[in-house]
């Protein structure tokens, strides 16, 4: 297996990480696949989080406004790597936020960048046009 495929293959293995944590509602484990500072641009705008407080002071919050009310969980539906280095990885995915009854709420496409540092792979940067 080459040096990309296996960079591929664990920066996705992150972004599905990244996804549990979230429904589990595992706040250190999402904290640690997002790599600082890190970086979302949105339809809205663009948010920076520098250090660990920042985020853990607004991202789960911010997150929830976003989500709305109804939101219980996400699924990721799909991923495809459009570009991959040793240590850079860019995943086009497409997620889908549910409610409890596992009705659809919205689907989004994002453009994750997935980078490699102190030995671990996550969320440098995300893109999409989700709220």
């Amino acid at each position: 297996m080459s040096a990309t495929t296996e960079a591929s293959n664990a920066a996705v293995t992150a972004i599905a990480e990244f996804m549990a944590a979230l429904n589990a509602r595992d706040d250190a484990a999402l904290y640690d696949l997002l790599h600082l500072p890190h970086v979302r641009i949105s339809g809205e705008g663009v948010a920076i989080w520098h250090d660990r407080a920042e985020l853990e002071e607004t991202y789960l919050r911010d997150f929830y406004a976003r989500a709305g009310p109804d939101w219980h969980h996400t699924t990721l539906d799909s991923t495809e790597v459009i570009h991959s280095s040793e240590h850079k990885v860019h995943v086009l995915i497409q997620f889908t936020r549910w409610d409890e009854s596992d009705t659809a709420i919205a689907t989004y496409r994002s453009l994750w960048i997935m980078t490699r540092a102190n030995g671990r792979w996550g969320a440098q940067a995300r893109s999409s046009f989700a709220p």
